[in-house]
């Protein structure tokens, strides 16, 4: 009983309770990205999609694009600032951050509390949040969450492919798909996986 209670605490209120209830109950994920590590297991999205394009107001101004981030490995995640088990999340997110090269990965929270001034001053009462913030408009959430489950995060590849989509506590899972990714990318980069040289150089009978 002291479990389920418990349990309801750490995830209430932050939309569509029982999904992700069900991911708490089945083990807590521990999303510290130092000391032992444990990988978890991730699966990709089947059939792989392209993202939707959008265009969304930053917390310190300006604005970012999809297109911004064309040929780089970009993690969107989804947070508001009543959800407990998002903010939870950002300290592990600020290190994740901290240890992409930024040539290659971008991180972009999309709080979606509807309104810039609610989610500025709560950012503005934790100043050592670095994380780059956006606000999500309804047409955003539409494409990206239609069920609105928060906290939610999407890892999409440098040519706009959604790869990768989590619901619930995702810091480990997206550390695990961007290296995942980034491996990729390197494998492509030397010629690993396409063709084996010894094949492509063999003369033909």
């Amino acid at each position: 009983m002291a479990l389920a209670a418990a349990t309801l605490v750490l995830v209430g209120g932050c939309g569509e309770q029982q999904a992700i209830e069900d991911e708490v109950m089945a083990g807590p994920e521990d999303t510290s990205v130092s000391g032992e590590e444990q990988v978890p297991e991730i699966e990709e999205v089947e059939p792989s999609k392209e993202a939707a394009d959008f265009t969304v107001p930053l917390v310190d101004g300006g604005e970012a694009s999809l297109s911004d981030y064309e040929g780089k490995i970009l993690v969107l995640d989804f947070w508001a600032t009543w959800c407990a088990a998002c903010v939870k999340e950002f300290p592990a997110y600020e290190e994740l951050y901290g240890s992409w090269d930024h040539d290659k990965v971008e991180y972009l929270g999309l709080a979606a509390d509807g309104d810039m001034g609610t989610v500025k001053a709560f950012l503005e009462g934790r100043p050592d949040l670095t994380l780059p913030m956006a606000v999500a408009s309804d047409e955003l959430l539409d494409a990206y969450l239609p069920t609105r489950t928060l906290p939610s995060s999407r890892v999409i590849d440098g040519d706009g492919v959604i790869r990768y989509e989590f619901k619930g506590a995702g810091a480990e899972k997206v550390k695990e798909a961007v290296r995942l990714l980034l491996e990729e990318d390197d494998g492509a980069a030397t010629g690993n996986g396409a063709e084996h040289p010894a094949e492509a150089d063999a003369p033909t009978e």
